[in-house]
């Protein structure tokens, strides 16, 4: 996708500012328009100026309190950075007549974030298109997230192939250790030490 995106539907846009909950307002409406937009399947939200885990948590929070959005606080112990608190984000979507949570991920450079969630600048990617009946997998459709993206007109073999890949090279980037930071409904994680001293502890 990230060789081609317009193939597949993706559409990258930069936010910026200082103020978070002027930046998530700005980042919700962006998010509306896409959703809005049939052409688009999944959206790219960057932010340059967003270098530390406490900007990240503030613009989260704010998104929180904007229209579709729903962002969770979970503990996860005992992790290789300690015990660290998922922030679970999820936009709805469209989906036969009604609404499905569609998952967020952010990348970002930060130590605290498992090996496949670093980028070097921070990012939110998310699902905005329409899902499929059934997951990859074969399972009915309760959520979305970026893995619903339309690669046709790949075969079905070769998305098979491309599926078990994936699977491969995730596990080789944990080491081959299951990680909880790297779920898809964890969208990043911060320790429970910045998350306590934030005010935002579960």
């Amino acid at each position: 996708m990230a060789a081609n995106p317009a193939r597949f539907g993706q559409v990258a846009e930069t936010i910026v500012g200082a103020d978070a909950t002027a930046m998530a307002i700005d980042s919700a409406q962006r998010i509306d328009r896409l959703v809005a937009d049939p052409a688009v399947a999944a959206a790219t939200l960057l932010f340059p100026e967003e270098t530390t885990l406490e900007d990240l948590v503030n613009v989260a929070l704010a998104l929180g309190g904007q229209p579709g959005w729903h962002v969770t606080r979970t503990t996860l112990a005992g992790t290789s950075i300690g015990d660290a608190v998922a922030f679970g984000m999820v936009r709805d979507i469209p989906f036969q007549g009604a609404q499905c949570p569609s998952e967020a991920l952010v990348l970002g450079p930060f130590d605290e974030f498992p090996e496949t969630r670093r980028a070097p600048v921070t990012v939110l990617e998310i699902f905005v298109g329409v899902p499929p009946a059934h997951t990859p997998s074969g399972a009915p459709r309760t959520k979305a997230n970026l893995a619903d993206v339309d690669v046709a007109p790949v075969a079905a073999g070769v998305f098979q192939s491309m599926w078990r890949n994936s699977v491969i090279g995730r596990r080789r980037s944990l080491n081959g250790v299951e990680d909880g930071r790297a779920k898809a409904k964890v969208a990043f994680v911060v320790p429970m030490t910045l998350a306590t001293s934030l005010g935002c502890a579960p």
